[in-house]
């Protein structure tokens, strides 16, 4: 069967956009030309360039779960690190790490939904 020349180039630059640079901007699975974002972390329901349908992909609260993780770890490191080294008060330790955990979240959440759209993509494919 004939492919069009617009869903060969869609292929051939896919092959060329690494997943680091699709997970970081958020950029389309598919043809890797456009946001997937709606908002901060909401999705839009398909690609305007390609047309791929992005939310058949259920990844639930998987993206949620690694950036808990991610930043329990950190944040239980740093706090260590500075029990360890400086034995301040508890209320020091919630004025520092309260604001970290929050947005470190925040940040991290992101990244972490664009990957697992990109491997259940590159699974699915």
């Amino acid at each position: 069967m004939a492919q069009s020349t617009k869903e060969l180039g869609i292929r051939h630059k896919q092959k060329r956009t690494s997943l680091f640079k699709k997970v970081i901007y958020g950029l389309c699975p598919n043809c890797a030309s456009i946001s997937i974002f709606k908002y901060y972390i909401k999705l839009l329901s398909k690609c305007p360039n390609c047309g791929y349908e992005i939310n058949t992909h259920k990844i639930g609260d998987g993206a949620a779960w690694f950036s808990m993780l991610l930043t329990s770890i950190l944040v239980a490191i740093g706090a260590l690190i500075l029990e360890v080294n400086f034995q301040p008060k508890l209320w020091v330790h919630v004025i520092i790490w309260f604001p970290i955990v929050i947005t470190l979240s925040v940040f991290i959440l992101r990244p972490f939904k664009a990957l697992l759209i990109c491997l259940s993509t590159e699974k699915t494919n």
